[in-house]
């Protein structure tokens, strides 16, 4: 066989086979100013969701958002919901543990979507204890993004959201499903065989 095709089924064998050397942030706000000013309150009684839009099916690896205050060990949850005007069913939900006042949230979610709009929400919520040990602001979510998500929060218990609430620091890492890998190496297949097909005429 032709050394590029071997070479391309070894690469998209590898893509494959490896998902997680794929993961790739396709949310990135940037990074909130940190200064506390303007920051959402974040604790058993206030929420926040972002929502985000994907263009091709994706499985979520990672999620995380900009805390200031709390306790190394606490926890928070964040979950998915369908998408719309605001927050439909819940599809999947994670436990989080915060670490340090900057980007805290969870990994490894294996969460699979399908291209569309959905609506990420952070909520100290059951068991969680963000922001149960009293700090000089509180737990809160940090404010002053560069590239802000649309976002909804409720003011207390309940499901009110409040559209013109400011962006928080977000980030999301997702890898190709399995069948966009699969798509790929049956392009480079189709393109190596193309190549060799040119050279022998």
């Amino acid at each position: 066989m032709n050394p590029s095709i071997l070479s391309s089924l070894a690469a998209a064998a590898a893509l494959t086979l490896a998902p997680s050397a794929q993961a790739a942030l396709v949310v990135d706000t940037g990074t909130p100013n940190g200064s506390a000013v303007g920051s959402l309150v974040f604790d058993g009684s206030d929420w926040v969701a972002a929502r985000v839009d994907f263009a091709n099916a994706a499985t979520i690896d990672a999620i995380a958002t900009h805390v200031l205050g709390g306790t190394a060990g606490e926890t928070f949850d964040v979950s998915l919901y369908d998408g719309g005007a605001t927050p439909g069913a819940q599809l999947f939900t994670a436990t989080a543990t915060y670490g340090a006042d900057g980007w805290n949230g969870a990994s490894g979610l294996a969460w699979t979507v399908a291209p569309g709009s959905y609506w990420i929400e952070f909520e100290v919520n059951g068991n969680d204890t963000l922001g149960s040990t009293p700090t000089a602001t509180g737990a809160l979510l940090d404010t002053g993004v560069a590239h802000p998500v649309q976002t909804a929060t409720t003011p207390d218990w309940g499901f009110t959201y409040d559209a013109s609430a400011q962006s928080i620091g977000l980030q999301v890492s997702v890898v190709p499903e399995p069948a966009a890998a699969l798509q790929l190496l049956a392009g480079m297949l189709l393109l190596s065989t193309l190549s060799f097909a040119r050279r022998r005429r």
